[in-house]
């Protein structure tokens, strides 16, 4: 602190003025000597001084905090004297009266501008200013910077000046003193306090040992000089902690205390500082509602007619010192008895209590001081209600005689009675007032950061009968809406703005302040904390939350919802997400379901919007609550999903989307409470709500919830390995079934579909299907593997409800049946394959009689590559035998072009591997025409035979599907999937080809020669192919026609030579000619303009 703001002041020179008046009026040296009797006269000029220091401004009442600045400043320059004055040691006093020592306190001490102006004194005058301005705090506040030692010393004399001459004033002085001891606490200190303890201690620092021999002691009473027996020397009273001086100086005050209200405060004080002295860490504080009510009390007792709105200063100061009281009852204090003396302590308020006990319960004739007279009865019940609570450890300590538990009982009983009569005294207070008053503090104290703050914002924030009716209300929660960032906090003030908005007696307007002062308050907490706070609305409020009744809060959702969202779609929400969050929190407090159907509505009908509206909805997983009354079992979230579900269906881009959604939706997301994250929509939720109900309906499509399944089970498990897995809530043996049924019918994929019917498979959806069932077959049979004999039972189910099933379907299953069921295969296939009897069992099929085992061999290689394997090994063909060889390769083409247009993707993948591997073990012959050459050039074709024969195959083929007697063997559709799946196998080849060519390019050089031929060749044959499938069918074909002439393009530019050129002249007359027998008139167009460019 500088020094200007010390002693640069009028007020200063006021003081001087006293000291000098009083010193004058005393000869001189009576100050340094004055005794208490001789203050009245002497002392009049220093009081009327500082009086007129602390109290000379008219506003002095209004603003309390400037009186106490100037008690501070008087009480420490004068007790600064007074430490100075005491250095008693010769040597000493002549270092301070040196001329360089001077100067030195002159530019260092603070006070020794103000010592100077004060004559020497001794405690008198300090103990009698304080009791003049009534400033027992501010000593307490100076005390206490001191050291232990020179503290104790210090009240040695307090207590021995009270002792003095002992008068109403100086009892009332003695228990002001030991009140603010024990309220003292270690908080922010006052800058003139902190700056009087440092220049005090450096005062004392120079007369350690002036202080340590001090003659000045206290005559003790010999009961407390008993309470240190293993002292062998005398104890003085200065060697006694502060607690232990006032029991002994109340011991020895106890026939001067005559007022009422002083006897009341002595039992208080007594038995709080035994209580405290007892429960040392063991304090627990009361209930915030108690804590409240007792604030509310001592506030109203002490001034009944205190003005609480707007708050006053006044009332400010009285709320912090009521504030002081209350923590030094309910918080751990360092102002306790010593061991030993707690038995004094019980003794004397016993002796106390027995004493005064019919004086205190009868009302006084002198009612002039009734409101402190009632404070006074309320702190004493208070008291002695908190001392019997702890009577029980007083009998367990140690730190109690026997003698004294003995009289604990008789104490107890006698204080029970005494605090049962003298309630009776104190009047009740009015509950309107109280609840005025109990207002006027919580805003005192949330404004102010005050003790318990945290805990009474719980109350302001719950009472509907202040908010909005109160004045300052409001005003208080729009002041400290930071410390209202709270998930209860939040839930609690919507709980009152929902009360309040049902009694329909608030100004709209006002309602709608702090709903957004609210909805602000959700927006700043954390992630978490706002999933906390929306399962709070849905717990307390079902899934319409805050707009369950409709009303003003439903009108006030739709603005912010439709506001919400059009910012969301239009604008760069994504690059502000968390802005986006809490822009969709805001509006789900209000109305979470709503909320959500307009987020799930917009996932599937809005373009694009699904990824970020998904993100959000991922970071809110409190939106998947599942209300207790719920019929179906779902969440509010799958509810709002499956409503928005069939929107999506208008367009495939639509209902690929929304597919997109509810994926992302199935992928991990935030956690609630710390624990791990788990996903919006799990996946067993989504197979329930999208796929189980529709697999088995008739009238249902079911292409979308195989897509719903197939992503549900692509998704990477998040939980524990040691759980179970998600399908076995979802009737996994049942699924298998309903989906072997469909995979079944696939079989009927090429009737017209003259009904139009939604059930309808296509051939597309197959290859889905299949993917499917494998992977829920993969999963369910790992299950079964675990404990095989758990699910017998349900295998054994599954058996004999796919008998009625094709014979196809229980190889699909066979990871579900393992061992306990052989392959059951036509009779036929044991024709063609070695197949024994341990594993594999004929079954007599009608429809498949002599000569169909190659199409049940060929069946079997569509089902898995592992069965394919077995397939390919077990096949029975004498290669050496030529015959053979050719009626083998002739029903092969027969089986093949009977699955072709049955096969999905990757079942005809898979034939087309059989196929290379029959060709590349000359199983099956392929002979090749001259066709569509007049001779065979001398070229090497040995390399690309397969690729040769492959497509001489698919030519084949197709000549027999394009023949007349299968012209309607397939519709329109059917037509157009097998030219895409024979243009996929031609595409292959081509790739093949050019793997090839790699392969061979660095060994023969001349090796293009023979890859153009080939790709003139598979040009010819895709051409007549092209040429003998119905109009408009063969597109896929004419693609790899295009792909064919670009590789042929690229490889004649690679040959430069003169022979070369001449033979690319020919090579382009007869691919001109071979396209000109198209008959699309735009695909022909383009083919031989693309030739005519060739080089």
């Amino acid at each position: 602190m500088e020094q200007g703001s010390w002693i640069c002041c009028e007020k200063l020179a006021v003081l001087h003025g006293g000291f000098l008046l009083a010193k004058k009026q005393s000869q001189h040296n009576m100050l340094l000597e004055m005794k208490k009797s001789d203050w009245t006269t002497l002392g009049k000029p220093i009081v009327c001084a500082v009086h007129e220091i602390c109290d000379g401004r008219t506003d002095s009442a209004e603003d309390p905090t400037e009186t106490k600045h100037w008690q501070r400043k008087v009480l420490a320059f004068v007790w600064a004297k007074l430490l100075n004055s005491n250095v008693t040691g010769s040597n000493v006093k002549e270092e301070l009266d040196s001329d360089a020592e001077r100067d030195r306190r002159w530019k260092e001490d603070l006070f020794f501008s103000a010592e100077s102006m004060i004559p020497e004194i001794n405690h008198t005058v300090l103990f009698e200013i304080v009791k003049s301005l009534g400033a027992s705090d501010v000593f307490v506040e100076l005390l206490s910077e001191l050291p232990a030692d020179a503290s104790c010393l210090e009240m040695t004399h307090f207590v021995d000046h009270v002792l003095d001459g002992t008068c109403d004033d100086d009892v009332a002085m003695f228990l002001d003193v030991w009140w603010e001891l024990m309220k003292q606490h270690d908080g922010q200190r006052d800058g003139i306090v902190q700056t009087f303890g440092e220049e005090a201690k450096k005062y004392l620092a120079h007369a350690a040992d002036e202080f340590s021999h001090s003659s000045k002691r206290l005559k003790l009473d010999p009961d407390v000089s008993s309470l240190f027996p293993s002292v062998s020397v005398p104890v003085t009273s200065s060697d006694l902690p502060i607690p232990s001086l006032l029991l002994d100086g109340l011991k020895r005050l106890k026939s001067h205390i005559n007022p009422y209200i002083y006897k009341c405060s002595a039992l208080a004080k007594l038995s709080d500082m035994i209580r405290n002295s007892v429960l040392s860490e063991n304090i627990v504080e009361v209930s915030t509602k108690v804590y409240l009510e007792r604030f509310a009390r001592l506030i109203t007792l002490g001034n009944p007619e205190v003005q609480t709105f707007p708050v006053p200063k006044i009332f400010i100061t009285n709320v912090k010192e009521t504030e002081r009281e209350l923590r030094a009852t309910s918080q751990k204090s360092s102002f306790q008895l010593p061991e030993g003396a707690l038995t004094v302590g019980i003794e004397l308020l016993a002796d106390l209590l027995h004493s005064w006990v019919n004086e205190l319960q009868s009302e006084p004739e002198d009612d002039t001081e009734i409101q402190k007279r009632h404070l006074a009865i309320y702190r004493t019940a208070e008291s002695l209600k908190r001392f019997r609570e702890i009577c029980p450890l007083l009998q367990k300590s140690k730190m109690v005689s026997e003698d004294a538990k003995k009289n604990l009982s008789d104490l107890l009983l006698n204080s029970a009675t005494f605090v049962q009569q003298i309630d009776t005294l104190v009047p009740l207070d009015d509950a309107a007032t109280t609840d005025k008053v109990k207002f006027s503090i919580v805003l005192t104290i949330i404004d102010r950061r005050m003790d318990r703050y945290a805990e009474i914002c719980e109350i302001f924030a719950s009472s509907p009968d202040w908010a909005l009716s109160a004045d300052g209300w409001l005003d208080c929660l729009e002041r400290n809406r930071d410390i209202f960032q709270d998930t209860d906090l939040v839930l609690r003030l919507a709980g009152t703005l929902k009360e309040v908005s049902s009694s329909g007696i608030s100004e709209v307007s006002k309602m709608k302040q702090l709903m957004n002062i609210i909805l602000d308050c959700l927006t700043a907490l954390s992630v978490a904390d706002k999933n906390k706070a929306l399962l709070g609305i849905l717990s307390s409020y079902d899934s319409k939350g805050l707009c369950r009744d409709e009303g003003a809060f439903k009108d006030w959702f739709e603005e912010e919802v439709n506001m919400v969202f059009n910012c969301i779609t239009h604008s760069e929400a994504a690059k502000n997400f968390d802005k986006a969050v809490n822009a969709i929190a805001r509006v789900a407090f209000l109305n979470p379901e709503a909320t959500l159907q307009k987020a799930c509505h917009l996932a599937a009908v809005n373009l694009g919007a699904h990824k970020l509206l998904g993100q959000i909805l991922k970071n809110l997983p409190a939106l998947t609550f599942k209300d207790k009354l719920s019929s179906d079992g779902l969440n509010i979230f799958a509810k709002c999903l499956l409503e928005a579900a069939w929107d999506s269906f208008a367009t495939t881009k639509g209902e690929n989307q929304f597919l997109e959604f509810l994926t992302s939706l199935m992928e991990p997301g935030e956690g609630i409470n710390e624990e791990s994250p788990s996903p919006l929509l799990q996946p067993a939720d989504a197979t329930k709500i999208f796929v189980l109900p529709y697999l088995m309906e008739s009238n249902s499509s079911i292409e979308f919830p195989l897509k719903v399944l197939n992503s549900a089970l692509k998704t990477p498990l998040t939980d524990d390995r040691t759980k179970e897995h998600w399908l076995l809530a979802c009737c996994p043996f049942p699924l298998i079934f309903a989906l072997s049924q469909l995979l079944d019918r696939c079989i009927l994929c090429w009737e017209e579909d003259s009904n139009k019917t939604s059930n309808h498979i296509s051939i597309e959806t197959k290859s889905l299907l299949i993917e499917t069932l494998n992977i829920v077959c993969d999963v369910v049979g790992q299950i079964i593997s675990g404990n095989p004999d758990m699910w017998s039972t349900s295998v054994c189910w599954l058996y004999r409800k796919t008998e009625q099933l094709d014979w196809t379907m229980r190889l699909w299953l066979k990871s579900i049946f393992g061992d306990h069921f052989k392959y059951e295969v036509p009779a036929t296939l044991f024709e063609v394959c070695d197949l024994s009897d341990d594993g594999w069992s004929p079954l007599n099929l009608p429809q498949y009689g002599p000569g169909t085992g190659l199409l049940a061999w060929v069946e079997c290689c569509c089902i898995s590559t592992n069965m394919m394997e077995c397939m390919l090994s077990h096949l029975t063909i004498d290669a050496k035998n030529v015959e053979e060889i050719n009626m083998f390769s002739k029903g092969f083409l027969i089986a093949l072009i009977q699955v072709l247009p049955w096969c999905s993707c990757s079942e005809w993948k898979r034939l087309n591997h059989v196929v290379n591997s029959l060709l590349q073990r000359e199983l099956l012959h392929v002979p090749y025409t001259l066709e569509y050459v007049h001779y065979m050039p001398l070229l090497n074709l040995r390399p690309f035979a397969h690729h040769l024969q492959f497509s001489q195959l698919l030519l084949r083929a197709f000549q027999l599907i394009c023949s007349c007697s299968c012209s309607d063997w397939l519709p329109a559709a059917g037509w157009k999937y097998v030219a895409r799946q024979c243009a996929g196998s031609m595409s292959d080849i081509l790739e093949s080809l050019r793997c090839r060519l790699k392969e061979h390019g660095a060994q023969n050089p001349d090796g293009s020669q023979e890859a153009t031929f080939v790709v003139m060749q598979l040009f010819c044959h895709v051409i007549h192919i092209m040429v003998m499938m119905p109009s408009g069918t063969p597109e896929p074909l004419y693609y790899v026609a295009l792909e064919l002439l670009s590789q042929y393009e690229i490889l004649t530019k690679a040959n430069s030579t003169t022979s070369g050129l001449l033979s690319k002249v020919d090579e382009k007359h007869f691919l001109y000619s071979i396209a000109e027998n198209l008959s699309s008139e735009e695909q022909r167009s383009v083919l031989l303009q693309k030739i005519s460019k060739i080089c």
